[in-house]
């Protein structure tokens, strides 16, 4: 079979030509039998025919072998081996160590392999590698990759990868990711990523994003059930998502993000899920309006403008801004059930503004916060039984809201809010009798009614 000398790759592309014998045409049985003689790594060939394996200091064009071939120097082309493709196994042989030096110090970002690397167990590269690796199992390239890897196992770039990473199992580029990384389990950077990370699990340092400081137009996305980032400005959606500094969107079930105060003109991010961890600016509600009697909700969320300041409160804006996530649970006494549900259970979200006076709170005269605006939308699953019910019965609201701050024994918001509902079902043994309706259509088998709604409370 081959020889792996264990000799760091780097490769300087014109002394290999000098150093090295050139041939048209390379055929060989195994390593170290083959038309070249029995010293094939002295060899820069053209095109190499390996029946089992072969070795040779580099190929130019084209490179077949049915185990598997072992490049000494660097290749381009095309190589395809049953098994293995090996390029950068010893660049430096026959070298003097100042002449390793001289290498290292003119050519080092060269790449190894340009070209494209077929096999069906694992492709590895000692350098950088411009081009396609595609395996049954592994591609391995131990400098920076430019180009394309799909492997039925995982994939892995040493330093930064740029293009499009497909994988069975996992893909890893340590330094950094500008592009897209596809796999079944996970993909992983231990540096920035701009692009798409698409797995099971997705792990990037840094998320690049419109937010990003200093300005940017790279964007950063991941997709999967757990989304995991240091600093992510870009975008996560998953089941749960993880980001010790947001300054970007997180939708999912399960948020986490840093609780500290945004940095002095920056910007925050938006968590958009059922239960957000690192939350600001929550609330509860009690409240009666046009369809339930009574409503309690409660808020987890984030301020999007808050600065580092003593109170958080922005410097150049007129409203201190947050977004926030609400779980909703409302309930009808007997009288009203019939026509109006029994018990429903939903989510909202919804944007706040807060009034913004000064940094320092007054203690006479206008104070911040005195009253904030509001808008957005939600759902609510209307069970007409103390059962769930498992048929169609949606109730989606559209929203704004303004609320008053007022004092009595204690500070709390009085707030009036305007709504318009739209209640889609099926089942027409229970049907709701809304006053205002807008429109209905009762005629098709997803049916469906609107109608303008109204809301009253308080919120603490």
């Amino acid at each position: 079979m081959f020889v792996l000398f264990i000799t760091i790759a780097t490769v300087s592309h014109g002394q290999v030509r000098k150093r090295y014998r050139k041939s048209a045409l390379q055929l060989s049985l195994v390593s170290g039998v083959s038309t070249n003689g029995i010293h094939p790594a002295w060899y820069f060939n053209k095109f190499s025919f390996n029946i089992f394996s072969g070795t040779s200091a580099g190929v130019k064009h084209f490179e077949i072998s049915g185990i598997s071939s072992a490049t000494l120097s660097f290749s381009t082309g095309i190589q395809i081996a049953g098994i293995a493709n090996v390029v950068g196994t010893n660049t430096f042989v026959n070298l003097k160590i100042s002449d390793e030096r001289e290498v290292m110090k003119e050519e080092l970002n060269e790449p190894l392999m340009h070209g494209i690397q077929l096999s069906g167990l694992i492709n590895l590269v000692r350098g950088n590698v411009f081009g396609a690796q595609i395996s049954g199992g592994l591609n391995i390239a131990y400098g920076a990759m430019y180009g394309t890897q799909w492997a039925g196992f995982g994939n892995v770039v040493n330093e930064d990868f740029r293009g499009v990473q497909l994988a069975g199992i996992y893909n890893v580029a340590s330094r950094s990711v500008a592009g897209i990384q596809l796999s079944l389990l996970g993909n992983i950077t231990r540096g920035p990523m701009t692009g798409i990370q698409l797995g099971m699990f997705n792990s990037s340092r840094r998320m690049m994003g419109k937010n990003t400081n200093p300005k940017t137009s790279a964007r950063s996305m991941q997709i999967g059930l757990f989304n995991s980032s240091r600093t992510m400005a870009g975008t996560q959606i998953g089941l749960i998502n993880k980001a010790k500094e947001m300054s970007g969107t997180q939708i999912g079930l399960i948020n986490f993000f840093s609780t500290r105060p945004a940095k002095r003109a920056s910007k925050s991010g938006t968590p958009i899920g059922i239960l957000n961890f690192g939350s600001t600016g929550s609330f509860t509600r009690f409240s009666y309006n046009d369809q339930f009697q009574y409503n309690l909700e409660r808020s987890t969320g984030n301020c999007a403008n808050c600065s580092d300041t003593q109170y958080q409160l922005p410097l150049n804006d007129d409203f201190q801004r947050f977004n926030q996530n609400s779980l909703i649970v409302s309930y009808n006494p007997t009288e009203r059930q019939k026509e109006h549900g029994y018990w429903a259970m939903g989510w909202r979200f919804e944007k706040l503004l807060y009034r913004n006076y000064t940094p320092v709170p007054m203690k006479s005269g206008p104070q911040n916060g005195a009253y904030f605006l509001a808008w957005g939308m939600g759902n609510q699953h209307i069970n007409w039984t103390d059962q769930i019910d498992t048929n169609l019965s949606e109730l989606t609201s559209l929203q704004a809201t303004y609320g008053r701050r007022v004092k009595f024994l204690a500070s709390f918001y009085l707030y009036v809010t305007a709504r318009i509902n739209t209640y889609f079902y099926k089942d027409t043994t229970y049907k709701l009798s809304p006053i205002m309706v807008l429109y209905e259509n009762d005629s098709s088998n997803l049916k469906y009614m609107s109608w303008l709604g109204y809301t009253i409370g308080i919120q603490v």
